[in-house]
């Protein structure tokens, strides 16, 4: 009896081990949103007016519809502002009135919006376009900084380019985090985003 009493007790321990293990590792996996992410979509953002400002419809909001972060009106520049988009999204350069966010759908309300390495929502009022991702990155040109690596096809064979900030190159294909880029015979794959986090200043944009 004492023996089956015993390989109970380890069953139930073992059941009870399992289960705390699965909900941890739901946990871990609700929370990394950064884990084989991919992208697929680019929205830019319909900036709001000043009277607008007060208006929930000015806001970024967590997944819980919490508040993440507000618009601001900077009355010396005469810009709309949001300072925790800066250096977390597609592209954020206020004094253009633009900012581009990878962005997926979510319901007839919100859309999910990347900030970092985590969707946030946004009202679709505040959206004016969205972009298959692709064809959206190969209207533009990748101008590299000095710091940038090259490579050839295989994604692993270095290309020595000593002049690199001098190209201004057309972007031919994209996969993933590697784009494809060409400046006259110069043709070479190089890394324009890490994970969710895009390089600053790279992407050039026709205003």
């Amino acid at each position: 009896m004492k023996v089956f009493v015993q390989l109970i007790m380890i069953v139930v321990l073992c059941i009870s081990y399992n289960s705390t293990n699965n909900v941890e590792n739901i946990a871990i996996s609700q929370n990394n949103d950064s884990v084989n992410v991919e992208f697929s979509k680019i929205a830019q953002l319909q900036l709001p007016f000043p009277e607008d400002m007060h208006d929930s419809i000015a806001s970024i909001y967590n997944m819980d519809y919490s508040v993440f972060a507000n618009f601001e009106y900077d009355t010396a520049s005469e810009e709309m502002r949001c300072e925790a988009l800066k250096r977390n999204v597609v592209a954020y350069y206020p004094s253009w009135n633009m900012m581009n966010f990878f962005y997926e759908d979510y319901d007839s309300i919100y859309g999910k919006i990347r900030v970092g390495e985590n969707w946030k929502l946004i009202k679709k009022e505040l959206i004016y376009n969205v972009h298959e991702l692709n064809s959206f990155l190969c209207s533009l040109e990748f101008w590299p900084e000095p710091t940038d690596l090259f490579f050839q096809d295989d994604l692993n064979t270095k290309i020595d380019v000593p002049n690199a900030s001098i190209l201004k190159c057309k972007i031919k294909a994209v996969k993933g985090d590697w784009i494809q880029v060409q400046d006259g015979d110069f043709k070479a794959w190089t890394k324009w985003k890490n994970s969710s986090i895009v390089y600053a200043d790279r992407l050039r944009y026709e205003i």
